[in-house]
């Protein structure tokens, strides 16, 4: 709900036309000044390339954002859903995720990040 600006009385928006596709996958890939020092703009071709090979590339959605944060670490890539953190990643680990992650839902535990917990609110 929002409000009319005239009115100050909430109105309705209407749904947008648009139709988002529906991914098996969606990946964010660092294009930030640090991993794409680091080749992030040669990973993401070497992913496109895996995934058309694969036959994935309708299932998998890939795109590049700007800082992931954890620039030390780049390249870095986060796999949705379940949000896994690959970071330090190489072309040559490109072919792994896509099989392994991408195609058979296993994260690939050895270049996956670890995560830790949140802080939590006192």
């Amino acid at each position: 709900m929002k409000r009319a600006p005239e009115s100050g009385v909430l109105a309705t928006l209407a749904k947008p036309a648009a139709k988002v596709r529906d991914y098996d996958a969606h990946v964010l890939i660092c294009k930030g000044g640090d991993c794409k020092k680091r080749g992030s703009k040669a990973v993401r071709k070497a992913l496109k390339n895996e995934l058309r090979a694969e036959g994935l590339n309708r299932d998998v959605r890939v795109d590049s954002t700007d800082c992931l944060g954890f620039c030390k670490h780049g390249p870095n890539l986060v796999v949705y859903p379940g949000g896994t953190w690959y970071v330090g990643v190489v072309e040559q680990d490109v072919p792994e995720v896509v099989q392994r992650h991408l195609k058979n839902g296993e994260p690939v535990e050895h270049l996956a990040a670890e995560l830790r917990p949140r802080k939590r609110a006192r």
